[in-house]
């Protein structure tokens, strides 16, 4: 009993699960069969292989655009928008969130044959604009009207065949003075009844001149639904029922013709006007071929150069902006071939400059993000590599025979380097360590720190590696390698955090901070008067840092974590790289210190 009992469940059980993979097979061979149509009202383009050979085009079918989540509000709006503006232009009662998801849009419905990308909003494709198989805009009148014009449009019909004379009121009229100084004396004028809404062209002056002496003038009689050059179809269909005939004097051997519609679209006044406004016009339709943004000819081939090389590089002028792009070129591998090399370069400038989003700067170059990222990192290894030369410590002789006068008043040529701090804003690390070692209390914020020395001169001489920004200034002032470099004799200007005075002392070197009061209220008069000169001159090092972060706004942003983490087969991270790549090239551009 047991036995069978179970052979009936196992049976029941097998034939349960052939049910489900049979059911299964025959859904998945449906749905390899089902066609999908185009949404758009009238279209009637389907997959299938037939219908492609008979409508002999290569069309492709597109989904609706659906909403991107997750890559920030921008992108959500946008995409949000374009798929509104998908399903107004569809413009279907029956459309349900199935058929958005299952149904297709053709080709045939967009200009260039393929939907745009999305954040391509201005292109004429990134909605269906052609062949939508619907009108938008109201029809003017009801059908009682349409009534109306159609029995008057039969009732002129009518008038046409029978060319019955009509008599109608004259209407008096100065003729023109033309007319009045050619017409013969005993040549008799008599009307031809046109309708009063019709305006009369003057007649050409060849006409007036092969006119023959005393030619009598005869009257034509047309009917009121005839015009004089037959003029355009919907002057003709709006005509009302009892509009006033007025007379209209013209020669008898002039026949009334209707002119071919070739000639009368320039005799007519209204064709006339249209063939004005178009020549008028004509520059809006017509493609303006733009120069390529950031090329070579879009700085040169404007009236503004220097000032657009500035903007965008911080650069003086074009002409340094091309020295420096002749020497680097030369040594980067070429990342993309959508730009050129001369765009690359002025593309990591502008993000040194100003500091835009990556895809920012895709969308302005026509190019992918990882693209952007890849060209970026590229070029700073390069230009780290060839500019960092002109961080250069200048010699002891070459520094007191360019003394400016504003340090040799108050020091001598005794000063050699004026040195401070800058920090720049990060990330905050994951790892709890590296968090701990990159909080800066002076800042409240995660940094990373940088020292800066300049001549007295102006120009930054030596850049530091950077540090976490809980280091203190004594710590990596002895530590950075700057001591290294200093001579006997030497003078060094700080800020008073910097309390290396033991560690200048084993290289016989001086040092100048301002004075400290010691526990003391108030500070001798000595020295405040030593005090009040390093300040006037220790300044100038806050002007030159400034001047870079503000030249180079990226300097003044949060920079991302992986612009701090080390990568594989790299020895320093690419902030080192920025920091001193934006070093070199401010020493391209004019000094803040003045040298009188």
């Amino acid at each position: 009993m047991h036995c069978a009992a179970r052979r009936c469940v196992l049976k029941r059980s097998l034939l349960v699960q052939f049910l489900q993979l049979r059911s299964t097979f025959l859904f998945k061979s449906a749905c390899m069969f089902i066609m999908v149509f185009c949404l758009i009202v009238g279209c009637g383009s389907r997959t299938g292989a037939a219908h492609k050979h008979r409508e002999k085009v290569n069309f492709k079918l597109f989904r609706v655009p659906r909403v991107i989540t997750g890559q920030g509000k921008y992108v959500e709006e946008l995409t949000t928008d374009r798929r509104r503006q998908w399903i107004s232009a569809i413009s279907r009662a029956d459309l349900s969130e199935e058929k958005l998801t299952n149904e297709r849009v053709c080709g045939k419905h967009f200009v260039s044959g393929q939907p745009s990308k999305d954040w391509d909003k201005f292109n004429v494709d990134w909605v269906p604009s052609i062949n939508l198989g619907h009108n938008k805009k109201e029809v003017a009148g009801t059908g009682a009207h349409r009534a109306e014009r159609a029995k008057r449009s039969a009732r002129r019909r009518k008038l046409r065949e029978h060319a019955e004379p009509v008599v109608s009121k004259k209407v008096k009229r100065d003729p023109p003075e033309d007319l009045e100084q050619d017409q013969p004396e005993n040549c008799p004028i008599e009307p031809v009844m046109v309708p009063a809404s019709t305006e009369v062209l003057d007649a050409p002056e060849d006409l007036e001149q092969d006119q023959p002496e005393n030619c009598p003038i005869e009257p034509v009689m047309v009917p009121a639904s005839t015009e004089v050059l037959a003029a355009p179809e919907d002057l003709e269909q709006d005509q009302p029922e009892n509009c006033p005939i007025e007379p209209v004097m013209v020669p008898a051997s002039t026949e009334v013709l209707a002119a071919p519609d070739s000639e009368m679209e320039t005799q007519t006044p209204s064709s006339s006007d249209k063939c004005t406004q178009t020549t008028e016009f004509a520059y809006l339709f017509m493609e303006t071929k733009a120069v390529q943004d950031f090329t070579e000819n879009y700085f040169t081939d404007c009236r503004d150069s220097d000032d657009r090389v500035r903007f965008y590089t911080g650069l003086p002028a074009f002409d340094t902006l091309k020295i420096i792009f002749d020497f680097v070129a030369p040594n980067v591998s070429r990342k993309t071939k959508t730009l050129t090399p001369f765009q690359e370069f002025v593309m990591v400038l502008v993000k040194l400059r100003l500091n835009p989003p990556q895809q920012d700067l895709a969308y302005r170059f026509n190019i992918s993000q990882p693209t952007v990222s890849r060209v970026f990192w590229s070029w700073m290894i390069v230009m780290d590599i060839r500019l960092t030369p002109l961080i250069k410590w200048p010699e002891r002789e070459a520094i007191i025979r360019t003394m400016p006068a504003c340090f040799r008043d108050a020091f001598g040529s005794k000063v050699t380097i004026i040195i401070d701090c800058f920090e720049v804003f990060i990330e905050r690390p994951s790892n709890l360590l590296a968090r701990g070692q990159t909080f800066s209390n002076y800042k409240n914020h995660n940094t990373v720190k940088v020292l800066v020395g300049i001549t007295p001169q102006g120009s930054i001489c030596f850049v530091s590696r950077t540090w976490g920004g809980r280091t203190s200034d004594k710590h990596l002032t002895s530590n950075c390698g700057l001591l290294d470099k200093l001579k006997p004799g030497d003078l060094v200007m700080a800020d008073r955090g910097f309390t290396i005075e033991e560690s200048l002392a084993l290289h016989q070197v001086k040092l100048a901070i301002p004075t400290f009061t010691r526990g003391s209220k108030q500070l001798d008069p000595a020295d405040i008067e030593q005090t009040r000169g390093i300040a006037n001159v220790r300044i100038h090092v806050e002007r030159v840092i400034g001047q870079l972060k503000q030249k180079y706004t990226m300097l003044q942003g949060t920079l991302e974590i992986h612009y701090v983490s080390l990568t594989a087969g790299s020895t320093e991270p690419m902030v080192d790289k920025i920091v001193r790549v934006c070093s070199a090239l401010a020493n391209l551009c004019p000094s803040v210190v003045p040298f009188t």
